[in-house]
């Protein structure tokens, strides 16, 4: 029984590494995204879509990330101080192709 599995253990692995390969990074650019100046200081933009998500960064207390989607499907991400109720001067949009 301990032969059998060992050569399925064996069997396995080396169907992992066949399938294994490497990717082509010219499939795949990556590239700076930019940040863009806050149209407002104390309202977000209708433009930016639906809010679609929120996320914390635990490094930084008070602050979350509000992820909205426009109808073409470009991504904008602004940062909220919860804490204070301020809006960040900054957003980051990722466009999507």
């Amino acid at each position: 029984m301990r032969k059998q599995f060992s050569v399925l253990c064996v069997l396995a692995l080396f169907m992992a590494t066949v399938s294994c390969k490497k990717l082509d990074e010219s499939t795949n650019p990556t590239g700076p995204l930019t940040y863009e100046s806050a149209k407002f200081a104390d309202a977000i933009p209708q433009e930016y879509g639906a809010l679609i998500g929120v996320t914390q960064n635990a490094n930084v207390p008070g602050w979350v990330t509000l992820w909205f989607q426009k109808p073409d499907g470009t991504i904008t991400a602004m940062g909220v101080n919860v804490r204070d109720g301020k809006i960040s001067n900054k957003t980051l949009t990722i466009p999507r192709r």
